[in-house]
């Protein structure tokens, strides 16, 4: 696929102690910096994009899942990962209006490896998983979520397909085992032009996310359009950068001896837990990488944060040496354009590009005028000091800058989607925005730890091992008790346990119909929802844009208050999941289960009838299902204990 010139120039070129560690993060947003690096510098490597994956002679893009030997930092590893690499390579879709990108995913593992996970940092409920199983997500992609549109000009043939000789769509409840592959397509414009922007595509297993996506299983997915084409863009050198945090120096990771062969029987990385561990961040696989830049070069950095499970604050300061081991306060402004690969209304400029856990940003940078260093520094709950991550050389040596203007904010903001539209709401057609939109029709409650429950005793040492799956069945538990919220959980409820008792869907919306949604966390997640992105709402957040605009993932914390958002399920219909994107929350059941119904499709809206013939909800609760009426109770409630109810939880 040939692209332009101007494609050609930017391309070469404990509880309370959390608490308190994510309100000083808040400070990230632009306080007062109290020292400058807590780290030794280590030796950094030359920077260098992904490399992009071409589609065969087919047109299918190839994505091999298996193990990969990396070297990170002067060490070599054997992770679970894409093309043998970490991160994976860039899937760049140009500009189009009818484009169907197919993907083919093959498994290369060849048997299974079952591991425990376990909630509360390993304290809390254990269960088994293969690590070795997995699939593929597009995030940001909305697309159809099951299975792509039949279509006779383009059958589905071969291994890997679904059902009926058709494609996958963005599926992430299909199982791809050992041995096995899956034939995807996404059709980018089957409603309407897909939005341009930075995206990326990652395994969804559940269960298994956050360990294959900690090994480096992530790459960026870049769909272009006309915000590509603007002046101050179009000529600007555009870095890819894919942020994953392999845990390189874990104690229970163990790196490859010289001379020995990266095989399934002895990957470095099997231990849930390292996850919570402090980990350096990677840039394209790549430790403190280091780039070169003319003066006054005007950069678009696309960043993609798929580390876990911290927030991270970056910023670009200028160093006082060639090392970055000691840097000015002050950081530079930059101007972000996009996040989560939708076009911001205005600009965002912040001398800080605040992520959580699934988050994009597009950031211009306008580089200095004359010789000299700049240290990207990166502060999480665990680093507040900061580590940096990459050094930027400003250098006339590297030739003359490509692009000295930042693009006009008129030109970006028109292509900004809307965010007013004319919709039907309650059954009525009216104008939806943030302002006309006022009863709020569902609301998620993100907990972990439980609200009055006891934080685990981390003095001890816990031990996750390879298991038998047969010993860790999803079934109900009759003792559980009725009157506790399981951890984690969204609104009280755990994803494993709704399956086990047969339960269609989680929540459900109709196709067409907006809806304003309530987010409240009780200590911070970013909550992330499949297929289609969401308003946000204005908000008192300090860390990232407070004004209307669009996305996909968003972090809620207690200190914020409830986030409002406009839900707005366009078109497709199908099952697809919402949860926190801290993944091993989401591993450990912090996830729903989300039905998109045409109108009138009660089979697909309730799972049955009430005595005066209403629907009952398919988000509502079995008549014997104690806990879920609890739940209910408790979710309407929040952040307001629930009610005394004698009949679900005693006098």
């Amino acid at each position: 696929m040939a692209r332009d010139d101007s494609h050609t120039l930017r391309r070469t070129g404990s509880l309370a102690a959390l608490t308190l560690s994510l309100a000083a993060l808040a400070g990230c947003g632009g306080g007062e910096e109290t020292s400058t690096t807590s780290t030794t510098p280590r030796p950094t490597s030359t920077y260098e994009d992904p490399p992009e994956l071409q589609p065969g002679a087919d047109g299918a893009y190839e994505l091999r899942f298996g193990p990969s030997e990396v070297e990170i930092d002067g060490r070599r590893f054997c992770l679970r990962a894409y093309n043998g690499m970490t991160s994976g390579p860039t899937i760049r879709i140009p500009k189009g209006e009818d484009r169907k990108v197919h993907v083919n995913l093959h498994n290369d593992f060849t048997k299974s490896d079952f591991r425990e996970i376990a909630s509360m940092m390993g304290h809390g409920s254990r269960s088994c998983h293969d690590f070795n199983l997995t699939n593929l997500h597009g995030h940001g992609l909305h697309v159809q979520p099951n299975f792509a549109t039949d279509d006779p000009a383009d059958p589905c043939e071969g291994d890997g397909c679904a059902p009926e000789g058709r494609y996958f769509g963005d599926h992430v409840l299909h199982e791809v085992g050992p041995g096995e592959s899956a034939r995807y397509r996404w059709d980018l414009d089957e409603d309407g032009i897909h939005h341009e922007g930075t995206d990326w595509y990652h395994p969804h297993i559940h269960g298994s996310t956050a360990i294959q996506v900690m090994d480096g299983a992530a790459g960026a997915l870049l769909i272009e359009g006309a915000l590509d084409e603007l002046p101050g863009i179009a000529k600007a050198r555009e870095r890819v950068m894919v942020m994953t945090q392999v845990p390189i120096d874990h104690e229970n990771t163990v790196p490859l001896k010289e001379g020995e062969e990266c095989t399934e029987d002895n990957l470095s990385v099997t231990d849930f837990l390292a996850v919570e561990s402090l980990r350096a961040t990677l840039i394209n696989g790549k430790l403190r990488p280091r780039l070169t830049t003319p003066p006054g070069q005007v950069e678009r950095w696309r960043m993609v944060y798929a580390g876990s499970p911290d927030e991270m604050g970056m910023k670009l300061h200028v160093a006082k040496d060639d090392s970055c081991s000691d840097f000015d306060k002050t950081p530079i402004e930059t101007t972000q354009i996009a996040r989560d690969g939708l076009t911001l209304p205005q600009f965002y400029r912040s001398d800080t590009v605040w992520v959580s856990p699934g988050y994009r940003a597009d950031v211009m940078v306008k580089m200095p005028e004359g010789k000299q260093t700049l240290c990207l520094v990166g502060r999480r709950p665990n680093d507040l000091l900061g580590s940096v991550i990459a050094i930027v050389d400003v250098d006339p040596g590297a030739g003359e800058p490509t692009e000295v203007n930042l693009p006009a904010e008129a030109d970006v903001a028109a292509l900004a989607p809307p965010t007013s539209w004319t919709g039907t709401v309650d059954g009525e057609q009216m104008e939806v925005s943030c302002d006309s939109v006022e009863t709020v029709h569902q609301k998620v409650v993100l907990l972990v730890p439980t609200p009055g429950s006891k934080p685990p005793d981390l003095s001890s040492d816990v031990a996750l091992m390879s298991c038998d799956p047969g010993e860790h069945p999803h079934e109900v538990d009759p003792d559980a008790p009725v009157c506790i919220c399981p951890d984690p959980n969204i609104s009280c409820r755990k994803f494993d346990e709704r399956r086990a008792r047969g339960y269609r869907s989680d929540r459900v919306m109709t196709a067409g119909s907006p809806e304003r949604w309530e987010i409240r966390a009780f200590d911070g997640h970013p909550f992330h929802i499949h297929i289609n992105p969401f308003l946000v709402c204005p908000n008192k957040s300090n860390k990232e844009p407070n004004f209307a605009h669009w996305r996909d993932t968003m972090w809620v914390q207690a200190e914020d208050g409830p986030r409002d958002v406009i839900m707005n399920p366009r078109r497709f219909t199908g099952q697809f999941v919402l949860h926190c994107h801290k993944l091993n929350h989401e591993d450990e059941g912090m996830m729903e289960l989300v039905e998109i119904c045409d109108p009138g499709d009660e089979e697909c809206l309730c799972q049955g009838t009430d005595e005066s013939g209403a629907c009952i909800s398919q988000a509502g609760c079995q008549p014997d299902d104690l806990a879920c009426q609890f739940a209910k109770t408790a979710t309407d409630a929040y952040p307001a204990p629930p009610p005394p109810n004698p009949e679900l939880c005693g006098p």
